[in-house]
């Protein structure tokens, strides 16, 4: 009996250090892809591109596996966009590639709600990403596409 008890306790020990070890797994992806990434960013509504301009986004870690993506103000006149601060952006890892995605965001800007997400990947240190943003109360999302140089 005392045996059965024992060897009882020691299957569920290894068991809860091994869900705990699995749990924990080092994802401190946040940090591997700091940094400004020079690129093209295109802007287009419904199929009809509005531009492409020459920029820099900058992605700075927020946690072990999320960061804060800025992409600065662009266009003119009624495609002027504000600077855009994504935060809690996740970051994951598979080979070489680090993916960057949220599904939701809202960022306020004078009063103007932006409304959007970003699905992107960082790869041989070249940041590609696509982020349809709906400002305030327009009927269409504003396409961006961003490619590092």
């Amino acid at each position: 009996m005392k045996t059965s008890k024992f060897l009882l306790t020691a299957v569920l020990s290894v068991l809860t250090l091994a869900t705990i070890s699995c749990s924990k797994e080092n994802k401190e992806y946040a940090k591997e892809v700091v940094g400004n990434y020079d690129g093209s960013l295109v802007m287009s509504v419904s199929g009809t591109s509005y531009g492409s301009f020459d920029l820099e986004v900058n992605v700075q870690s927020s946690s072990d596996d999320q960061v804060t993506m800025t992409i600065p103000a662009f266009g003119e006149g009624h495609m002027a966009m504000p600077e855009l601060a994504i935060t809690n952006v996740n970051v994951d890892k598979s080979g070489n590639t680090y993916t960057l995605k949220k599904d939701q965001f809202t960022i306020t800007v004078n009063e103007v709600p932006y409304k959007g997400s970003i699905d992107g990947t960082i790869n041989d240190g070249k940041l590609n990403f696509t982020c349809p943003v709906t400002p305030g109360a327009m009927p269409m999302s504003v396409e961006l596409s961003f490619s590092s140089k």
